[in-house]
C-alpha cells in the first residue's frame, strides 16, 4: 500500500511538473500575443488617423470642386466682375490678380486683397519699396490716370 501511495504521488508530481511547463510556455506566448495586439492596436490608431485626416482633405477638395462648378455655372461661366468686390461676392477670396470690367468694352488686371478687413479691396497702388511718395492731392491722383488711360 505505501508503494502504491508512493507511485501515486511520483504521477502527481510528474503531472504537476509537466502542467507546470505547459502553464509557463502558455504564458510566454499569451505575452507575445499581447504585444503583437498593442503593436496592431498602435497601427490601427495611425491609420485612423491618416483616414480620418484623408478624410478632410477629401472634403476640402470636393466643396472647392463644387465651389467652382457653382462659380462657372453663373451667367453660363461668362460673368463680367465690375471690381474686386463683386469677385469676393462671387466666391473667390485669395489674394491675386483678376481681370475686371471697366466698361463693357475694357478690361483691366487689378490686384485683389481678398484677405484684409473683409475682402473685395481693389487695390489702387501697393507700395513695393517705399521709394514711391503716395502723399499727393486728388487732383495729382486724377492727372496721373487720365494720362496712364490716354497711353
Amino acid at each position: 500500500m505505501l508503494l502504491k501511495m508512493q507511485e501515486m504521488e511520483d504521477r502527481h508530481r510528474e503531472e504537476l511538473e509537466a502542467l507546470r511547463e505547459e502553464k509557463s510556455s502558455l504564458q510566454v506566448l499569451v505575452s507575445r500575443q499581447s504585444s503583437v495586439i498593442r503593436e496592431l492596436e498602435a497601427q490601427l490608431s495611425r491609420a485612423t488617423s491618416n483616414s480620418t485626416a484623408l478624410q478632410r482633405q477629401q472634403q476640402d477638395l470636393v466643396d472647392t470642386v463644387r465651389n467652382l462648378l457653382s462659380l462657372c455655372a453663373k451667367d453660363g461661366g461668362t460673368r463680367k466682375y465690375r471690381d474686386c468686390a463683386d469677385l469676393y461676392q462671387a466666391g473667390f477670396q485669395k489674394n491675386g490678380v483678376y481681370t475686371i470690367n471697366i466698361s463693357p468694352q475694357e478690361t483691366k488686371k487689378v490686384y485683389c486683397n481678398m484677405e484684409s478687413a473683409g475682402g473685395g479691396w481693389t487695390v489702387i497702388q501697393r507700395r513695393e519699396d517705399g521709394s514711391v511718395d503716395f502723399q499727393r492731392a486728388w487732383k495729382e491722383y486724377k492727372m496721373v490716370r487720365s494720362q496712364v488711360s490716354s497711353h
